[in-house]
């Protein structure tokens, strides 16, 4: 079931859902990015755990509203067949936004208090947007290139299975929420003002998207927003230039064409309002807090290795047709084969862009 607003409703909403995002996001420096990093490299779990408590909250609340029909059993619009392109985006968001220092969400959040190494990688993912949609016509065969199922969610190939899967896993998670919890596991000591701790934003997670969920139809989902902006400035830059803009928004899965051949695209209404809340939202909390400060722009080698894995990012994110938070915390409690194939690459491409990183930081600091 979804809610029906007006254009300006619900442009307003996904601002306010990005500027809560940004506010909770940038209180407990909370990136999907570092923490798998942290994990790969030094075998930190501490944020770990509340990463993988949102998921079972997420899915918790998602398998809730089905139960009472607050939402629909069948996939959302942004979610498709699974394919190599899962795979292959997946693979590449991985390393890239371990190579950047965040990804598409976190990325925002550090750039809006004034960090330009993530500004640079900001640059790098609407590049990588761009130089996409330039070779798109390149990926189109790897695109239609489908698996064996043609189901989207595990629970129209196995009801059985994923009702079994869905009820293991809420056991599971409440089962170690309190485990954690009790154990100490979930509470971060730290001395910084207004910090959030990361069991609060796992539940602030679960939240928002379910909110988003039920007033647009879908999980939270942010990449389209990098392309949208991406192909506005090469628009501006090389006028005569005309790129098929309907051909590469349609592969979201949302755009619809009327009568008169006017296309229809939601992504305009709900990813750049909630990117800008996200920004807005990190901006106003680290002025409230008088954390802001511009960084400086850092050495040449860590800049380019930011840009190429924001780059990195954009491709992926383009291939798969959509992102960590809309796979890891929108289409794995859905419980998505899309979402599930997207996962498992992007882990394998975390660990390999661990093994990158170091490499890149030890020829910095030699050549320092």
């Amino acid at each position: 079931m979804t809610i029906t607003l007006s254009p300006w409703v619900t442009i307003g909403f996904n601002l306010v859902i990005g500027l809560a995002l940004g506010n909770m996001l940038y209180r407990g420096d909370f990136c999907i990015a570092g923490i798998l990093r942290d994990q790969f490299l030094f075998q930190d779990r501490t944020l770990l755990r509340p990463l993988l408590l949102a998921v079972g909250l997420t899915l918790s609340l998602f398998t809730l509203a089905r139960y009472i029909g607050l939402v629909s059993a069948t996939p959302p619009p942004t979610f498709g067949l699974p394919s190599i392109a899962s795979m292959t985006g997946g693979w590449l968001f991985g390393i890239g936004m371990v190579l950047a220092g965040g990804c598409v969400i976190s990325t925002l959040y550090k750039m809006g208090s004034g960090n330009l190494s993530h500004g640079v990688a900001f640059v790098g993912i609407v590049t990588g947007s761009v130089f996409y949609a330039e070779l798109q016509p390149l990926f189109k065969e790897l695109l239609q290139t489908g698996g064996a199922s043609e189901n989207k969610l595990l629970i129209q190939h196995w009801p059985l299975t994923a009702e079994t899967i869905n009820i293991i896993a809420i056991l599971l998670t409440f089962f170690f929420a309190l485990r954690w919890y009790r154990g100490g596991l979930l509470q971060i000591i730290a001395a910084a003002n207004g910090y959030l701790q990361p069991w609060k934003i796992a539940i602030g997670l679960a939240l928002l998207n379910l909110s988003a969920y039920l007033i647009n139809g879908w999980p939270l989902g942010i990449s389209t927003a990098y392309l949208r902006i991406g192909l506005w400035l090469e628009s501006q830059l090389f006028s005569a230039h005309v790129l098929h803009l309907e051909q590469l928004l349609q592969q979201t899965g949302l755009t619809t064409t009327s009568p008169t051949g006017t296309m229809s695209d939601p992504t305009l209404l709900t990813e750049l309002p909630f990117m800008a809340g996200i920004l807005g939202g990190a901006l106003l909390t680290s002025l409230f807090l008088k954390e802001f400060r511009v960084y400086g722009l850092p050495p040449w080698r860590q800049g380019l290795t930011a840009f190429t894995g924001g780059i990195l990012i954009a491709l992926g994110a383009r291939l798969a047709n959509g992102c960590n938070i809309k796979f890891l915390l929108g289409g794995l409690p859905l419980l998505s084969i899309e979402a599930l194939l997207f996962v498992m690459s992007m882990l394998l491409g975390a660990w390999h862009g661990a093994q990158i990183l170091p490499l890149v930081i030890t020829q910095t600091e030699d050549s320092g």
